[in-house]
């Protein structure tokens, strides 16, 4: 069902036969044509029932073809105020020229400045400015010996159209009420669809662009630009082959339990999400937003500890339901200059990352082992003080020339603590890397032998330095 369309300026409008501003002008050329008739004014006083009759709909007609501007909103405040100053002028003149008494100039005085007030708040009293010079300058310099008689007819007269007057503003401000917060409760409505729509879409997008396009600081077109990101992939080892085992329904509630914990992990460090494919995952830190490339880099990684630690968890749930052969993750990061923005039509974009840079990452993913991380050295090198990794030497990465150095990741530093099976050390000729679990008992033995052999020779040489200090 379409929802109906409200204009502030239809909605608003007056269901009444007739405005406040022509009713009040109708009143005052009623009330000459009363004073005339029972002769309390002269008849030179004629052509104001004419001109009060007249006056509202050709200076509305005027004040419109006058006023011109795109701005519809300025258009009106414009109107309102010109209006106000012609008619405040107008109620100076007549009651000048006429002599009204001093309670019915107060009472009309009362309207102009309620309007007054209503148009511009404290600051209306200006508007009244020139009507006050007006009447001030017609009772200084121009003698008119025009006065009504029977003032106490006046008063009560004056009495009574106020009350008119009054009554009928209540009305108009009632139904006006009454349209306003009908426009109330349909913007309400509005807003409660549209933010709903906007919650749905929004679990398309990445938060972090989700946001940026709310709040004006992204453009919905196709453009990129060239940022230093780090980008992380995962993916499932072995997944293919238990999406044979088991049933789809089974299947399906098992990948959206680890895509689902694996965002939360990914939010928690600030990672955008780029997308999912099957059981794999793209993260990458550095834009919309950024911390600066060691942040992005650290957080990066960070990130894929506690995913591979959050893996153990998980495989625990699903031994308990059944699954015999727990499934393991891969990870890949790597650190570069990327270009990353919107791809693709332009009624269809997706919002992603691309460069030599984010296929290194693929293709440290695709190298890894199971329950293994591996990060490039650019990374490696941003991370390293923070991060306690083992070098992997060189491998050869497919759409890649020479050989790139890898590193795995151990840990946190600070979660080693004293029970740590990881120890290293580098020197200028000198580096040590030592992962005593993964040592079995004959390789054990012969880096006992080698370093034996290394102390030998550092003893041997310290002795000959010691006894020839000029070699």
């Amino acid at each position: 069902m379409q929802a109906k369309n409200y204009t502030p300026a239809a909605s608003l409008s007056t269901t009444a036969p007739i405005q406040p501003r022509v009713l009040a002008y109708w009143i005052a050329a009623s009330v000459v044509v009363y004073f005339l008739a029972n002769e309390l004014l002269s008849w030179t006083f004629l052509s104001l029932v004419g001109y009060f009759s007249i006056f509202p709909w050709a200076s509305n007609k005027l004040v419109n073809n006058f006023i011109q501007s795109e701005n519809k909103a300025v258009v009106e405040n414009r109107r309102r105020l010109t209006l106000f100053l012609l008619d405040s002028l107008n109620t100076a003149a007549v009651i000048t020229f006429m002599n009204f008494p001093l309670v019915s100039s107060m009472l009309i005085a009362a309207l102009m400045i309620s309007r007054a007030l209503y148009l511009q708040g404290a600051k209306g009293f200006l508007l009244l400015v020139p009507a006050a010079g007006l009447g001030f300058a017609i009772q200084q310099f121009i003698d008119i010996q025009t006065k009504i008689t029977k003032g106490q007819d006046l008063v009560f007269i004056s009495l009574l159209v106020f009350t008119l007057f009054s009554a009928f503003l209540a009305f108009v401000m009632r139904d006006k009420e009454k349209k306003y917060q009908e426009i109330q409760m349909n913007a309400q409505q509005q807003r409660q669809r549209y933010s709903k729509l906007a919650s749905n879409l929004s679990k398309y997008l990445p938060p972090q662009v989700w946001e940026s396009i709310f709040a004006g600081k992204r453009n919905v077109k196709l453009e990129s630009q060239r940022k230093k990101l780090t980008v992380f992939f995962s993916d499932i080892k072995g997944f293919t082959d238990l999406a044979e085992e088991l049933e789809p329904e089974a299947l399906t509630g098992l990948l959206n339990t680890y895509l689902n914990d694996m965002s939360r992990i990914a939010m928690k460090y600030g990672g955008t999400i780029d997308k999912f494919v099957g059981d794999s995952i793209m993260i990458f830190f550095g834009d919309p937003k950024t911390k600066g490339a060691r942040k992005d880099a650290l957080a990066a990684v960070s990130m894929a500890i506690e995913m591979q630690k959050h893996m153990q968890v998980l495989r625990k749930q699903w031994i308990g339901e059944g699954i015999e052969n727990p499934l393991r993750i891969r990870i890949g990061i790597n650190t570069g200059f990327c270009t990353v923005g919107n791809f693709g039509a332009e009624f269809r974009m997706d919002y992603t990352a691309l460069g030599r840079d984010v296929n290194l990452a693929s293709r440290l993913e695709s190298s890894a082992e199971p329950d293994q991380i591996l990060v490039s050295h650019e990374t490696w090198s941003l991370v390293k003080d923070v991060v306690l990794c083992q070098s992997k030497d060189e491998i050869q990465v497919k759409g890649f020339s020479r050989p790139v150095p890898v590193y795995r990741v151990i840990d946190l530093r600070r979660n080693m603590g004293l029970q740590k099976s990881y120890l290293e050390y580098d020197a200028k000729g000198f580096s040590l890397s030592l992962d005593t679990d993964d040592i079995n008992v004959f390789e054990r033995k012969k880096i006992l032998q080698k370093l034996e052999e290394a102390t030998q020779k550092l003893l041997k040489d310290d002795v000959a330095t010691t006894a020839n200090p000029e070699v």
